[in-house]
């Protein structure tokens, strides 16, 4: 029982740095349309929606006001 719960916080401790790395990602600080992209690609939204996000982003991506309204579009479909 102790090591079905160590695994289980080491999943979870493991899923919150994933959570985090992509909403790190998706700061327009931090903004590397390469990195928005594998996100959008490695989710599990469907493939529509994410030629719909990236297409968003790259329209966006000359205009800071456009890019973080596009950045959160993309939190808000993988959920962040």
């Amino acid at each position: 029982a102790a090591a079905a719960d160590a695994a289980a916080t080491t999943a979870t401790e493991a899923a919150g740095a994933a959570v985090d790395a992509v909403g790190a990602v998706l700061d327009p600080a931090n903004f590397d349309i390469a990195k928005v992209n594998a996100a959008i690609d490695n989710s599990t939204i469907a493939d529509d929606m994410k030629a719909t996000l990236k297409a968003t982003v790259d329209a966006a991506k000359d205009s800071p006001d456009a890019l973080k309204a596009a950045l959160d579009q993309v939190k808000a479909a993988l959920g962040l």
